[in-house]
């Protein structure tokens, strides 16, 4: 049969005296004298627990299971749980306990840091700590977590961060790697095609939300143009001042291409703004294009022939590109979308595009990421 030690807690009390504890068996299977018990069970001051990761487990098990009144520790058994004891494999029992003494290391060390890092703005006799993680300890808190459902857009962001700081011989790039990128991709574009949608979705005219939409997200825009392009500045000044230093022209992005050789202006409306009127010029087929359409158009050539005229003799512009973004065609039937893309066809100086064409550009890059194109 095998060696066991057998103990009956006890605790004591002023106000109470002796009295029994909830669990009211120890018992250790495999061990031959209690001078071999491990020492979390030991102490020096004649009663008690030694460690506080002891407590911490035994004070769980006590809350958890209210009916248990015994537990067993055994060297070769395995871990049970029944209703009124639990026996556990030593094995298991100690990386609980393991595990335990660590966090409790990681939060006495985040502490430190904390409170040196604030008196560290009041007194330059602390200095502002330099904390290194520890080999290990990004793992040990990622598997603290079953799920990532919760996690916000500024936690992508984290991550996005740390993989920018990690050291290129930390980094190797498997198939897994390239996944998780294009993961955080796709949680981008998601947000980001919601927030399209939600701007589409407004009755009103919201031009400028448009352009504070397109300024944080200029790289939609790039996607406009066959070349490369870098944005120079939003609601930039393109010339036509009067001498009265009145009247001067502004298009909501001026960019400028790669090898810096010449300009593109990029103009927003919304997409409220109709495409053609509402009623047929000739009966039943023929549109003409609304006013806000037309209108769209001469401000883009009055913008181009002013920045012409005011920026020629130094930037040298040649001929520089021009994009109107109005409208939807969408709302559009087979006749009017004929009408507007004749129209458009002919705009020999100004590409047009419409707002739906846009996040169609998007959706279908999303598609491509997550390998439905």
């Amino acid at each position: 049969m095998e060696e066991k030690i057998v103990l009956y807690p006890y605790a004591m009390s002023k106000r109470f005296g002796l009295t029994r504890p909830k669990i009211k068996i120890l018992e250790f299977v495999g061990w031959k004298a209690l001078n071999q018990l491990p020492k979390d069970f030991k102490t020096t001051n004649g009663y008690g627990f030694k460690s506080q990761r002891i407590k911490t487990v035994l004070a769980y098990i006590k809350r958890r299971f209210p009916k248990v009144v015994k537990l067993t520790f055994t060297l070769r058994g395995r871990t049970r749980f029944l209703e009124q004891s639990i026996a556990f494999n030593w094995g298991d029992f100690l990386q609980i306990v393991r595990d335990i003494n660590k966090e409790s290391e990681a939060s006495k060390r985040s502490k430190k840091i904390i409170i040196e890092d604030q008196l560290s703005r009041f007194t330059g006799k602390i200095s502002k700590p330099q904390r290194q993680m520890p080999a290990g300890e990004l793992d040990l808190f990622i598997n603290k977590f079953s799920s990532f459902d919760e996690i916000s857009a500024r936690d992508v962001n984290a991550i996005t961060d740390l993989l920018r700081e990690l050291p290129i011989s930390k980094v190797t790039v498997t198939s897994h790697f390239i996944e998780t990128r294009e993961k955080m991709d796709l949680i981008y574009l998601d947000d980001l095609i919601a927030e399209f949608e939600q701007l589409m979705a407004t009755k009103n005219d919201n031009e400028e939300k448009w352009q504070l939409f397109f300024e944080k997200n200029s790289w939609l825009l790039i996607h406009l143009f066959p070349y490369q392009v870098i944005l120079r500045k939003g609601k930039a000044y393109v010339g036509g001042k009067t001498f009265e230093n009145k009247e001067g022209r502004i298009v909501d992005f001026l960019f400028q291409t790669g090898l810096k050789d010449n300009f593109a202006l990029l103009e927003i409306k919304t997409h409220t703004k109709s495409l053609l009127k509402s009623y047929a010029y000739r009966s039943p087929d023929v549109f003409s294009m609304s006013d806000e359409f037309s209108g769209g158009i001469n401000q883009c050539l009055d913008q181009k022939d002013n920045f012409i005229k005011e920026f020629g003799k130094d930037k040298k512009p040649l001929d520089p590109k021009t994009i109107l973004v109005i409208g939807r065609k969408d709302n559009l039937n087979d006749n009017e979308n004929k009408c507007f893309e004749l129209i458009r066809a002919n705009q020999k100086n100004v590409d047009v595009v419409t707002f739906d064409e846009l996040l169609a550009k998007l959706k279908g890059l999303y598609k491509v990421l997550v390998g439905e194109a």
